[in-house]
């Protein structure tokens, strides 16, 4: 991951019955949509709110290019998971941000997402492309 980050968000969630496999363990898959949730609560802390997205930074948003999860001990339904997250790498347009789920004083997964800060017309998908991250966001998100 990162050394420490100099802006981070908390989020906990619980790991409903619908979450769990009959064995009553966290299925994986839910790990990345958690992931996508915490990213939207990173960005909100940050002052970077979705339904302004639009207005304020002139983006059709950050889409997801690619995704990772380490699975490192096992979440079970009822268990609140902490999970800290905070953006591990720049570049020009793109970013990853990291996320560590701890279940009480354990690990239970660790992953990332790269995205894209991208503009371009929401209703033609073929005008989407990256656009440098703008200043004012990424001193918001610690860069």
């Amino acid at each position: 991951m990162t050394d420490t980050p100099s802006f981070s968000n908390t989020h906990e969630i619980r790991v409903l019955w619908t979450d769990s496999d009959p064995a009553g363990i966290a299925f994986y898959g839910n790990y990345y949509k958690w992931m996508d949730e915490c990213a939207y609560y990173l960005f909100k802390a940050a002052g970077i709110r979705w339904e302004e997205w639009q207005d304020t930074w002139k983006s059709l948003g950050t889409p997801l290019i690619s995704a990772h999860a380490d699975f490192k001990s096992p979440s079970k339904f009822g268990d609140v998971l902490t999970v800290e997250s905070f953006v591990s790498e720049w570049g020009k347009s793109s970013f990853t941000i990291a996320h560590i789920f701890r279940n009480g004083e354990r690990i239970a997964a660790e992953g990332w997402e790269k995205r894209v800060w991208c503009k371009g017309d929401p209703r033609d998908p073929s005008t989407i492309a990256s656009m440098p991250i703008p200043d004012a966001a990424r001193r918001a998100l610690g860069g």
